[in-house]
């Protein structure tokens, strides 16, 4: 039976930002307003401007659809900055 402290521990590790996501948000929070290749996990590219951060979500403007985008940091795979 699982008690409610292991649950929040599988919670805890499936939810957990690995080290190639910590350096992917580390490039995007150094990108200091220019625009970079998003690559999600999920498939997802975006032509993207990082905006805000919170503790598990980051906010980035997608230059293809003119619109501001929040995503969790877990579903970020990689970036592209030149």
């Amino acid at each position: 039976m699982l008690t409610y402290i292991s649950i929040c521990l599988i919670i805890y590790y499936m939810n957990k930002v690995t080290k190639t996501q910590r350096s992917a948000l580390k490039s995007i929070r150094d990108s200091k307003g220019r625009f970079f290749g998003l690559y999600t996990r999920q498939g997802n590219v975006y032509n993207a401007q990082f905006i805000n951060e919170t503790d598990n979500y980051i906010t980035i403007h997608d230059r293809n659809y003119g619109e501001n985008v929040k995503l969790a940091k877990t579903s970020i795979k990689s970036v592209k900055i030149n």
